[in-house]
């Protein structure tokens, strides 16, 4: 199912604890981080929309993302509720991330507004983040370009979770729409 990982679910079905889950060991309270960023793509809304929701596909070019896919039976549609003409849909996705030999699961709530938004929040109660929140808007420059703005801020529920991904989250996250953009360009020219 995954070019690059293990399925989900054999990874997510595991009971052992990672290294993202570990205690804190009562060094106090993670630090949240936020990260905006903003970028125009040589290609339609639409286009780009398309390549963010793909949630199915993230393993095969999303940094440090090894496993995702949309739990069955989530899929929900509202018809009409965006601005009066758009549909707004939500499904629940399952992520794997980490860096071998360092990987943890967590569920996200996905609602995509088409073309123009789309927002992804950490479930309640996740073993990993406090909070977490994504968020895709596509503008349209011209009618082959569009204004991508990516934004996300985060919190984890470790101390020592937090202290090792503040090394790595500004690379991380300034390589996110790179790593878009490039999958635009193999799927779009």
């Amino acid at each position: 199912m995954f070019s690059r990982a293990v399925s989900v679910a054999r990874i997510c079905g595991r009971r052992q604890r990672g290294f993202m889950s570990l205690p804190s060991f009562g060094l106090g309270s993670s630090q949240g981080q936020r990260y905006k960023d903003a970028r125009v793509f040589p290609y339609t809304k639409e286009q780009v929309f398309d390549v963010v929701a793909d949630v199915e596909r993230y393993s095969e070019f999303v940094p440090m993302c090894m496993g995702s896919r949309v739990v069955d039976g989530t899929r929900r549609i509202e018809k009409g509720v965006v601005e009066g003409i758009a549909d707004r849909e939500t499904v629940e996705a399952e992520l794997v991330v980490g860096y071998p030999p360092f990987r943890e699961c967590y569920m996200s709530q996905v609602t995509l507004e088409r073309p123009w938004r789309i927002v992804a929040t950490a479930a309640p109660n996740d073993s990993i983040f406090k909070h977490m929140k994504t968020v895709w808007e596509f503008v349209e420059e011209t009618q082959a370009q569009t204004l991508v703005r990516f934004g996300i801020e985060y919190e984890f529920v470790s101390v020592l979770h937090a202290q090792a991904a503040s090394l790595v989250f500004k690379r991380m996250a300034s390589s996110n729409l790179a790593a878009y953009l490039a999958r635009c360009r193999k799927i779009y020219g």
